[in-house]
């Protein structure tokens, strides 16, 4: 029954009892009444004193792997709480933390949520709202129990352990196993101070530490300079969900980033998606960290094609530079742009998505074949593909070859 149904009936009995005089009728409105000021009442106070809490032991996760948090809701109030469901509106795919308590007087109730991560994005759990009600159904009250906020969660890295895209290895070098003799941007460990060293080189820190004058030493700049271009345009994309060139992309682009980056290079990054995203030239940790949370958040969409971005980016790519190309394009319009960087002295490499093995279609023409006869390091990828092989190998097995 619904709170205005339950008025008029009070006053609907009301009239009859004043017009006949019935006593049963003087009792039926008296008692309707109480029980619709007790339920009001009981559903204002339903919800008095409730905290909610949620502890999480991350706020980012990868894909693949599980979130995990525990969920408290406390009775602060000695009143007992008949039911109270507790909805958390969150975003994150799969994600079930309701739950429907009913508690005593200074009472917790916990449980805990534990999801598989399958899509990459960044998602909102909450915000959490509590609703009850009093026994008779008559009243419905809902709070607000705790704030939204964000969980990033990352595309997945392959345990790759070599990259095979370049023969022979990746050209030029990492960190350079020599010191060098003037000031770089690398300080890599500290010695002793002999005399000569200058005192610019002096590290307070550690002399303070080692209670002697303790001097930088600096590593050599690595000559190449990486950068890894991932074409998303959306009219070149095919499949869905996880086996999507979308998702295959941003899986072999973090890969392929991580796997350089721990090589000690310096890897930048540029997706041609939704809109542009542009990632500077940086290493280490700090820059793993930078390339995961640009691809968790990127999309396809109808930014230039790959053609017009090669053009577009062609002054980022200088001399002693490595630029991989990620697309599942079959055209071969924007072959002519990597020949022109290939003549800048620009090492180019493409990682080549077959776009109709992801919706089960004849293959396309391997246009990528022209690349590879103009001396364009080239690896193929089909749908159903294992990743962590070809990217290693740089060859797709027999039996993921079949049909």
């Amino acid at each position: 029954m619904r709170p205005w149904q339950a008025i008029f009936l009070i006053i609907l009995l009301a009239f009859f009892a004043i017009s006949s005089g019935w006593k049963v009728l003087y009792v039926l409105t008296y008692v309707l009444l109480s029980l619709f000021v007790l339920s009001w009442l009981w559903a204002r106070y339903s919800l008095y004193k409730l905290v909610f809490r949620r502890r999480a032991k991350v706020g980012r996760v990868q894909v693949g792997e599980a979130f995990d948090e525990r969920l408290m809701l406390d009775n602060l109030s000695v009143l007992p709480k008949l039911w109270v469901q507790i909805a958390d509106n969150s975003t994150l795919p799969g994600h079930r933390a309701g739950y429907v308590a009913s508690m005593g007087g200074r009472k917790r109730a916990s449980w805990r949520a534990r999801t598989i991560c399958r899509r990459r994005g960044r998602f909102m759990l909450g915000p959490v709202t509590a609703t009850s009600g009093d026994p008779f159904g008559l009243f419905r009250r809902r709070i607000f129990l705790h704030p939204a906020h964000e969980l990033l969660v990352l595309p997945h890295i392959l345990p790759i352990a070599s990259f095979a895209l370049f023969t022979g290895g990746l050209p030029g070098r990492g960190r350079s196993s020599r010191r060098a003799i003037q000031t770089t941007t690398n300080a890599t460990t500290i010695r002793e101070y002999v005399p000569g060293d200058a005192l610019s080189r002096i590290h307070w820190r550690s002399s303070a530490r080692y209670s002697k004058l303790m001097v930088k030493e600096f590593d050599l700049d690595p000559a190449v300079d990486a950068w890894v271009f991932l074409d998303l345009h959306d009219s070149i994309q095919a499949g869905e969900g996880e086996n999507s060139t979308e998702e295959y992309g941003v899986t072999i682009a973090a890969t392929v980033a991580t796997y350089l980056l721990r090589q000690d290079l310096s890897v930048g990054m540029i997706v041609n998606g939704e809109q542009r995203e542009f990632l500077t030239l940086d290493r280490g940790d700090r820059q793993v960290e930078r390339v995961l949370e640009l691809l968790a958040v990127v999309s396809a969409g109808s930014g230039p094609d790959l053609k017009e971005a090669l053009a577009l980016e062609a002054f980022h790519f200088g001399r002693n530079t490595v630029a991989i190309v990620i697309t599942p394009s079959h055209s071969r319009d924007w072959h002519e742009a990597l020949r022109h960087l290939q003549r800048r002295g620009v090492q180019v490499a493409v990682i080549g998505l077959d776009a109709a093995s992801f919706e089960h279609k004849p293959p396309d023409e391997d246009t990528l074949a022209l690349l590879e006869g103009a001396g364009v390091p080239v690896m193929r990828v089909k749908c159903g593909d294992p990743l962590t092989e070809i990217l290693e190998s740089g060859s797709t097995p027999y039996y993921a070859q079949r049909g």
